[in-house]
């Protein structure tokens, strides 16, 4: 049997799926990968394909799999979803996808996993919750990819405003990954520089209409080509780097607050750090009167959603 820690498993073979595992493939993070899909020959399909493309690098075995396989993985990664796009609400998609994810999750832990899971599935904070209560696994190693992807799309849209590397941009957006996301203007800043003081700031959109293209983008891209798959794996194999090499990062994450901006059993993005065993500290940033209504007014929306469920 060979150690946790050089494999990873992705529980869902659809374009996320796939996508996360070429994703592991390139930066070559872990010495297995297994595919566990509901469509047992997909997932063989996909399994060969970047077999194929393995031996271009460092040596990686790729295969289909079962649950027994995923519990002996670091990590397990949750790509599972029913067939309906978001092009509203993410949260439209909970009635189809909280069913899916519970079955999966009580299978991986019939099989006694003790490693992190991460969640990409839609809703994803809702969904982190009822995989929270499902596993029984400590808060930390439960991981919903939050708005770590919605963070990323602001500073790219800040950088491409200010002609400025994104790298350079430091600006979050942390609560919900969907629409009453929100984004954290009182520290944002480029280079060190206050957002609000850097040149050529004064020409940008107002924060509502830049947060509202964040918003946009995921179902623009949907819209377009009927999927988004690249950029939320490149952050689910961000987040798989960080926890694989212990390296103790700052990440836009989604988990369990416990007290944390005074909010209590909902799962939401804010910075964690995230090391060997998933999300080991959760930072709490000092947020403006604003901020801190709108960081509320989202936790009571998914709060509300977290409700539907168990009428589900």
């Amino acid at each position: 049997m060979p150690s946790q820690h050089t494999r990873i498993s992705i529980i869902g073979c659809g374009h996320v799926g796939a996508a996360c595992a070429h994703a592991l493939l390139q930066r070559r993070l872990v010495r297995e990968i297994v595919l566990i899909d509901e469509d047992a020959n997909h997932a063989r399909g996909e399994a060969l394909d970047l077999q194929q493309a393995a031996p271009l690098g460092a040596p990686v075995k790729i295969f289909a799999g079962g649950y027994e396989d995923a519990a002996t993985s670091a990590i397990v990664i949750l790509t599972v979803g029913g067939p309906g796009k978001f092009m509203g609400s993410r949260l439209d998609l909970l009635a189809g996808n909280v069913d899916i994810v519970r079955g999966c999750v009580k299978k991986l832990m019939a099989q006694k996993f003790d490693g992190v899971l991460l969640i990409t599935t839609n809703p994803v904070d809702v969904l982190t919750l009822v995989a929270q209560k499902e596993a029984g696994l400590p808060v930390g190693q439960v991981i919903g990819s939050g708005t770590l992807i919605d963070t990323e799309r602001l500073c790219s849209m800040l950088g491409e405003k200010l002609n400025v590397e994104a790298r350079a941009v430091h600006a979050m957006v942390i609560g919900e990954h969907g629409d009453s996301s929100v984004a954290v203007w009182s520290s944002a800043q480029v280079a060190g520089i206050p957002l609000a003081l850097y040149p050529g700031a004064d020409a940008l959109p107002s924060p509502d209409e830049i947060l509202g293209s964040v918003h946009r983008a995921g179902p623009e891209v949907v819209a377009l080509k009927g999927n988004t798959c690249f950029a939320i794996a490149d952050c689910v194999t961000r987040i798989c780097q960080a926890i694989l090499g212990d390296e103790r990062t700052v990440l836009l994450v989604s988990t369990l607050m416990t007290g944390q901006y005074g909010l209590h059993d909902v799962c939401l993005s804010t910075p964690c750090i995230v090391g060997n065993r998933g999300v080991e500290t959760i930072l709490e940033l000092r947020l403006d009167a604003a901020e801190q209504k709108a960081l509320a007014a989202s936790a009571e929306i998914l709060r509300r959603a977290y409700a539907q469920v168990e009428k589900i």
